[in-house]
């Protein structure tokens, strides 16, 4: 039940269900609409032990179902993926540089399955999975390059690469494909365009997998979730109003870089006006979808972050100072398991912290 006089607006396009969402979040009785975080864990990358390894910074990570963490890392000085244990203790490191078998020259995680395997894709080139332990089970040389792959549950794949037979002149194409177990092509469930001369930074399109449900935003739709089953099939598709904003010289520090200023180059030709309504999503384990705008927070550093419910109702907004989704397929920097909150945090020296902390609804 709603407590304000309006209901929650839903619709359907043919097979599939619109919910439309106003400016401003639901008040549904009996539900939470916002959380505190009790920080249960920090790895700091500036740690002795850690720096003796040659992990420099960190990139995409995941974490198994007792709690392990791993960490894909490229300023390194022999393997890719580091281990952490549930009390951020570093255990061991796997994921050779090399060209051999189980070898790697530049991987993007895919995550840690229900199985507790940790996929990869190496250089567009081979799927590569691991053990807990960084022991191979499997690679499998691609036919098709793919910049990334999703492991799902139900032995298929998702897969996201570039379509060089839908370029044009003045736009190059990426495609996200649901694949069989053998990654044979099913269906191409969106398609991902942006100018040749890469003329803009932000534009927006990401998916993320939870439980049964692969959720994917596209900049050319503006503030929409389109929500898909693990067959492929449009379920859902979640609709906000949003306030349009413009862009800061902060916004642009934290997509560019300082350095970027400083070299005098023209920053205004990589940004939208007005920007893109969302910088990143994820999802949690019960279905809640949680949204990055570029709207600013109390705090500095602070952007605030739409929550949406498992039946797609705007229902609250939280302040986080969580890192930037400064590429469009957004790595995985941020992600929920079992409760907790993972997320990247970088220390006025430089190095990164990466921080676990318990949601706490209310």
């Amino acid at each position: 039940m709603c407590h304000r006089g309006d209901r929650v607006h839903r619709t359907f396009e043919g097979a599939v269900e619109v919910v439309q969402n106003h400016v401003d979040p639901y008040r549904l009785e009996g539900q939470p609409s916002s959380f505190s975080l009790e920080k249960v864990l920090s790895i700091d990358l500036e740690r002795d032990d850690i720096a003796e390894t040659g992990m420099g910074s960190a990139g995409e990570w995941d974490a198994d179902d007792q709690g392990n963490i791993y960490v894909v890392c490229f300023k390194n000085k022999e393997n890719f993926i580091y281990r952490f244990d549930p009390a951020g203790g570093l255990t061991t490191s796997f994921g050779r540089r090399g060209q051999g078998p189980g070898e790697l020259q530049w991987p993007f995680l895919g995550g840690v399955s229900d199985k507790n395997e940790i996929s990869l894709v190496d250089y567009g080139q081979k799927f590569v999975v691991y053990d807990t332990k960084g022991r191979l089970l499997r690679e499998v040389k691609l036919k098709r390059h793919a910049l990334h792959i999703d492991a799902l549950s139900n032995g298929k794949f998702l897969t996201f690469g570039s379509r060089p037979e839908l370029f044009s002149a003045r736009t190059y194409v990426d495609a996200l494909v649901l694949c069989g177990s053998n990654f044979e092509e099913i269906k191409i469930l969106d398609r991902y365009e942006n100018a040749i001369d890469n003329s803009r930074q932000v534009p927006c399109f990401m998916w993320r997998v939870s439980g049964d449900r692969i959720f994917v935003v596209n900049q050319a739709r503006g503030y929409e979730i389109w929500v898909f089953d693990l067959e492929g099939n449009l379920v859902r598709k979640i609709r906000k109003e949003c306030r349009p904003v413009r862009v800061t010289d902060e916004i642009k520090d934290a997509i560019l870089g300082p350095e970027e200023r400083r070299a005098g180059i023209p920053q205004d030709k990589y940004f939208p006006d007005p920007l893109p309504p969302l910088n990143q999503f994820f999802a949690d384990d019960e279905g809640r979808i949680f949204v990055m705008t570029y709207e600013p927070g109390p705090n500095p550093g602070e952007y605030l972050w739409d929550i949406f419910n498992p039946e797609g109702v705007f229902v609250g907004r939280k302040a986080l100072n969580i890192v930037w989704a400064t590429l469009y397929l957004g790595p995985r920097y941020t992600f929920v398991r079992k409760g907790l909150l993972y997320c990247h945090k970088e220390k006025e020296s430089g190095f990164q912290e990466l921080v676990v902390s318990r949601m706490i609804w209310k």
